[in-house]
């Protein structure tokens, strides 16, 4: 029953593109620790410990929670891990939880992107095959938004449209429990501000990663920036 409400439901997704959002911007507030700081916050043991859960570091954030207690995210080959502090017994303690992902199942593609709508340049399947695509959207295609807060659809759009189309397409199909999270930080330059981003999309089925630089050369507007992105998409091992 279930493997035929995933077809029906991929069915039902062709010839649907997910909708390209128009960019939030970065509001960077220079009192708030850096991923960094927060990492460097948790326990070595801690740390450690998440690596392994995960497989290895592909990418990986951190802040403080809503309380002031650091929070940490690592992506790897076996999947999305994260750490954060509950209250036992009156103590702030840590407690990890992880989404595991298919063994081989992540599939990577790499965008390098100077100004908008500019096509990947490369593309990595889980054996290594390479297929350069454009994330172009048919004037015929349904426009499928998901059902993303504002906030985070406000630092998505400022991604590139392919690389937001990449993030975006595997949950169309089915969308249901999906949940967002971001980090960025911004570094001032002689010529140019960066500002590295890490935009994570998990539901039922699918996990979603994005992370990447973008460069804006001092005088010229965000538009005219190059973006250099790494992403990852797999299916969520399900028990």
């Amino acid at each position: 029953m279930e493997l035929r409400r995933a077809e029906q439901a991929h069915k039902e997704s062709a010839g649907v593109v997910p909708r390209i959002h128009r960019p939030g911007g970065f509001e960077v507030d220079a009192s708030i620790p850096s991923r960094q700081q927060c990492w460097d916050m948790l326990e070595p043991g801690v740390r450690e410990k998440l690596a392994h859960k995960a497989g290895g570091v592909w990418e990986w954030w951190a802040r403080l929670d809503h309380e002031g207690h650091p929070k940490a995210f690592v992506f790897g080959p076996r999947g999305l891990c994260q750490v954060g502090c509950v209250v036992r017994d009156g103590r702030a303690v840590f407690q990890g939880e992880r989404l595991r992902v298919e063994p081989g199942s992540v599939r990577r593609r790499s965008f390098a992107v100077t100004g908008a709508g500019t096509a990947p340049t490369t593309a990595t399947g889980p054996r290594g095959r390479a297929a350069a695509t454009r994330a172009a959207q048919p004037p015929a295609a349904a426009v499928r938004p998901l059902d993303l807060a504002p906030a985070a659809a406000g630092v998505l759009g400022n991604f590139p449209p392919e690389v937001q189309e990449f993030v975006q397409r595997p949950f169309l199909p089915d969308d249901h429990g999906l949940v967002a999270d971001w980090y960025y930080e911004e570094t001032l330059e002689l010529t140019h501000r960066k500002v590295f981003v890490v935009f994570c999309l998990s539901a039922e089925r699918h996990v979603t990663v994005a992370a990447g630089t973008r460069t804006l050369p001092r005088g010229r507007q965000p538009h005219q920036a190059r973006w250099d992105v790494e992403c990852y998409e797999a299916p969520i091992r399900r028990a």
